[in-house]
């Protein structure tokens, strides 16, 4: 059970879904992809169960500090059996040695993606939710197990057998074993920073090797916090003015965001979050015991329950007595969807083999139906695969059409760099929108640019910033498509790629590449993956077969750190997030730049073909009203880091783009 770093790309087989692990375990779907390893739906050949099975990646085979966390990783959740933990079943290893553990396969979506759409929750779902979550932690410190790294994205809201819901904690691949008399068996990559920074105690930060428990029932006030204000606690630009924020607890307090909060609850979740462990609570049982007084139905017999589904399609007991919560829970997926960040070439290759049949084959339907129409239909079949096989109805964008002056606006911005990062970049913007248009707006910020272009296609999102690489390929998807608006920069319209290395590294030249590890951003990236895949090609370098080893890491700022830490050789990001790696602490005279890609139009900011044309105007006239160099485009984009206004967006604009995908297509020369 393992989740994204602070949360998926496209999925990569990289095992042959027949492969038979141990003798017994038949592998399936390929879940998704983690920093560890990938994880399967398999089958047990024996009894015929369901299971899900996490291997460790190749890549890090060799790392034995990384196979001690993935065996302490199932050993912690196997450790603890109790209906709130993800059940681990089984550990064993495949026939080249690699570990792999067998779990419970649960499908669901995270809170974390739940908090996503709704934005905050009622008191009581919120109370409900971390309710399980400490009724699950109580059986794991009691089992002396601390997992360290709590937050929305490592909780589950599973879909069980008969229709009811249960929050399950997943990941304890960072898991502290508590017990006298044995070594600390804490297993951290050097450097790293055990957690994810905004969800950390302060007795957390800097690795300190004294934490209990109670770093966890922080985590769990945080999680608290977050789940009934819509916010974090702790907004700084940088991770130093965030850990000195948490360090001395300078935040609001929950009811100055949202006075209708119950007094008793706030002042639970100031105790959970206190400065000072010592004024915490001492444990589970407590939080829990003061929760439920301060939402008496959690201290109750209640359930949680699909919102809008009839009490009779929840099965199980009598619902005498029981309390239904409900939770208007999304399309139940596979445990767990994580971001893709391991892949080899070979599976990179099947995938865009399969685009580029589906792309041709989409033509050829289109010109024997002699229209448009048909290649979008039949492509939409392809585009929404990987999402739970959607309805036509839902591909098609319904109920978006006539929007009312109360619905709020939904603008998508994909994950291209740490989410608090761009929430902090877009708040201004997005403000600015809601103003102009008159309505909510809200900014919405899928984990990749294919959440995103997916999220479009089913009618999600009204606005989206898509990269040109993106945009491309929605176009051919959507022809109807609307584009708006495209950024300007103090450089121009445009911007470049770079492909990097390590300065001291003693790679000079593309060509030194060849047998090393390299990483993309992610396969949907356009200076992070395309434009410097064909700049290879150009040169002579086959991408596909050769490097020793292709990663992505999810976003250019890890792509640069996993450059910066040696986990790759070399590395592709957009240009100018050299000039913000100081502020990340990374030195930028570390980097060698080995080459610069074509010019690369920015994102084109569109709207959904279902969205009225009357607010469609709106949309852009507010956008191209920020002129560049103009006052009010400088206080919009004054945190943007770049950006100074907007310009009319000309689909012509991404031909290059198009040639790109095109030449990359093309069969390599004999």
């Amino acid at each position: 059970m393992a989740n994204p770093p602070e949360e998926r790309l496209e999925r990569t087989d990289r095992i042959a879904p027949t492969r038979l692990l141990a003798g017994k375990y038949r592998l399936h779907e390929l879940l998704g992809e983690g920093g560890m390893g990938a994880v399967y739906a398999a089958e047990h050949i024996g009894l015929g169960t369901q299971v899900a099975i996490k291997i460790l990646s190749s890549m890090w085979g060799a790392n034995p500090e990384v196979i001690a966390r993935f065996r302490r990783e199932a050993r912690a959740a196997a450790a603890v059996r109790h209906e709130n933990i993800v059940a681990v079943t089984d550990i064993d290893a495949d026939e080249d040695g690699r570990p792999f553990m067998v779990m419970e396969l649960l499908r669901g979506e995270s809170v974390q993606a739940l908090l996503g759409r709704q934005g905050r929750l009622p008191p009581t779902l919120a109370a409900a939710i971390v309710a399980e979550v400490l009724h699950g932690l109580a059986v794991a410190h009691a089992a002396k197990i601390v997992h360290r790294d709590l937050k929305p994205a490592n909780m589950l809201i599973a879909q069980m057998p008969g229709g009811a819901l249960r929050v399950k904690i997943l990941d304890f691949g960072i898991a502290k074993v508590l017990e006298d008399g044995l070594h600390d068996i804490t297993v951290t990559l050097a450097g790293a920073m055990v957690g994810t920074l905004r969800y950390m105690a302060p007795e957390q930060l800097g690795n300190n090797p004294s934490v209990d428990q109670r770093v966890d029932l922080y985590a769990v006030g945080v999680t608290l916090y977050t789940l009934t204000t819509g916010r974090l606690p702790f907004a700084g630009d940088t991770a130093d003015d965030v850990s000195r924020l948490i360090r001395e607890g300078i935040f609001q307090k929950p009811r100055e965001l949202r006075p209708e909060l119950p007094e008793a609850l706030e002042q639970v979740i100031l105790r959970a979050m206190a400065t000072r462990r010592e004024d915490r609570y001492p444990d589970a049982t407590a939080f829990l015991a003061d929760l439920g007084r301060a939402v008496p139905v959690v201290a109750g017999h209640y359930r949680l329950s699909v919102a809008g589904a009839a009490p009779e399609a929840v099965a199980g007991d009598p619902s005498e007595g029981v309390t239904d919560i409900p939770v208007p829970v999304g399309t139940a997926t596979p445990h767990p969807a994580e971001r893709t960040v391991a892949a080899s070439p070979q599976a990179l290759q099947a995938r865009r083999t399969a685009d580029r049949t589906a792309r041709r084959a989409a033509s050829r339907r289109a010109l024997l139906a002699g229209g448009l129409v048909l290649a979008a239909l039949a492509s939409a079949g392809f585009w929404f695969w990987r999402h739970s096989r959607q309805p036509a109805s839902a591909a098609a964008g319904a109920g978006i059409g006539a929007l009312t002056p109360t619905r709020e606006l939904r603008f998508g911005v994909a994950q291209y760099l740490p989410t608090d990062q761009i929430r902090d970049s877009y708040a201004p913007l997005t403000e600015y929108l809601s103003q102009r248009l008159g309505r909510p707006a809200r900014l919405v910020i899928p984990e990749d640019y294919l959440d995103l272009d997916t999220r479009l296609g089913r009618g999600e999102l009204d606005l989206v910033a898509l990269s040109p690489y993106s945009y491309v390929r929605v176009k051919r998807k959507l022809p109807k498509l609307v584009l708006l608006a495209t950024p300007v920069t103090s450089g121009g319209a445009s911007y470049e790629g770079v492909i990097l290395a390590r300065a001291e590294s003693g790679i000079a030249h593309l060509d030194d590449l060849k047998g090393k590890i390299f990483c993309y951003t992610n396969p949907s990236s356009t200076s992070g993956y395309l434009y410097p895949r064909a700049l290879f090609k150009r040169v002579g370098i086959d991408p596909d077969r050769a490097f020793a080893a292709t990663r992505f890491a999810g976003d250019h700022l890890t792509a640069l750190r996993a450059l910066s830490t040696g986990a790759c050789d070399g590395a592709a990001v957009y240009s100018s997030i050299l000039f913000d790696a100081k502020a990340h602490g990374i030195a930028p005279d570390t980097f060698r730049i080995l080459a610069t890609t074509e010019r690369i139009p920015y994102d084109a900011y569109c709207t959904h073909p279902g969205v009225a044309r009357d607010l469609v105007r709106s949309i852009q006239d507010a956008l191209l009203s920020l002129t560049p160099g103009s006052e009010i485009a400088h206080q919009i984009f004054e945190r943007h880091g770049g950006i100074i206004g907007f310009q009319k967006g000309r689909d012509s604009d991404y031909d290059g783009v198009r040639r790109i995908e095109h030449y990359l297509d093309e069969p390599p020369k004999k």
